[in-house]
């Protein structure tokens, strides 16, 4: 008899414990969020391995400096083009308020989870519609900043990009004086602290703040030189080594050449022509 009790006990509770922890079907998927650390769309993350799994780190394999060079110039003379300069920007050159609007814009949109295409199309939307202008994005309702993206194809993030794009628009206003260059000031030049600023705007995460070191080394010359960890692969496929050093000398210590460089192995990494230079 109190073996039968037992065995009822023993039912019971292992009853309530399915009740409490049902177990999950064999063709249950992990819902993927959409929220990313940002708080405004999903960003790009890259998948790195455990700090438990990580191997030791080997030193760089050493690497010709005039093939490093070679390999340099053939990537800008094929894809080495500024990001400003695709945007449609006047005098692109130039650390213009309006072309750091442009690069944040840049950063915020193509860090999404969606095509590349789409992301750097809505931008140039956003050009167009004189959104680099703080005046212009100020003034702008949230319906007209959702037409812009849907214009540009920006259709998965619009709302949530069309209200944080009003969000900076205050933001730069009221703490930085309607000019984003005031940035460099604040942070006394130093690029750890420029990254953290450049953080603190909505819609930019960790990929996004490399996506805008990426460009704007050209005209903020002290962030220079900056690859981001995914173009360091690419780089690194292309035959330029791993040493940012090497390719800062291959491109003469110039900011906006390192700029292009970083543009070029972008766009190498993107439409995946990494064979073009190996």
């Amino acid at each position: 008899m109190a073996r039968t009790r037992a065995q009822g006990r023993q039912k019971t509770n292992n009853q309530s414990s399915t009740k409490e922890n049902p177990p999950k079907s064999a063709g249950q998927k992990r819902a993927r969020p959409e929220v990313g650390d940002d708080g405004v769309h999903g960003q790009e993350q890259e998948v790195g391995t455990s700090p438990s799994k990580k191997r030791k780190s080997e030193p760089p394999e050493p690497v010709d400096g005039s093939e490093v060079k070679r390999k340099a110039e053939a990537l800008l003379t094929k894809y080495g083009t500024l990001t400003v300069s695709d945007l449609g920007v006047s005098n692109p050159s130039s650390p213009s308020p309006e072309n750091i609007m442009a690069l944040v814009y840049n950063a915020m949109l193509t860090s999404a989870r969606i095509a590349h295409g789409l992301a750097f199309k809505s931008v140039k939307c956003l050009i167009e519609a004189g959104y680099q202008d703080i005046e212009t994005l100020s003034k702008s309702s949230w319906k007209e900043r959702t037409e812009v993206l849907t214009k540009g194809g920006y259709t998965r993030y619009r709302e949530k990009t069309a209200t944080a794009l009003g969000d900076l628009a205050e933001f730069v206003g009221t703490k930085y004086d309607g000019d984003l260059n005031n940035v460099l000031s604040k942070a006394n030049a130093e690029p750890a602290r420029v990254r953290e600023l450049v953080k603190e705007i909505k819609g930019i995460g960790n990929v996004g703040v490399d996506i805008f070191c990426d460009t704007a080394q050209g005209i903020w010359p002290c962030l220079a030189p900056f690859i981001d960890p995914r173009s360091m692969k690419t780089a690194k496929q292309c035959g330029l080594g791993e040493e940012i050093n090497d390719m800062w000398e291959a491109v003469g210590k110039d900011p906006e050449d390192m700029c292009r460089l970083a543009a070029a192995l972008t766009t190498v990494r993107l439409e995946k022509k990494e064979q073009e230079f190996a």
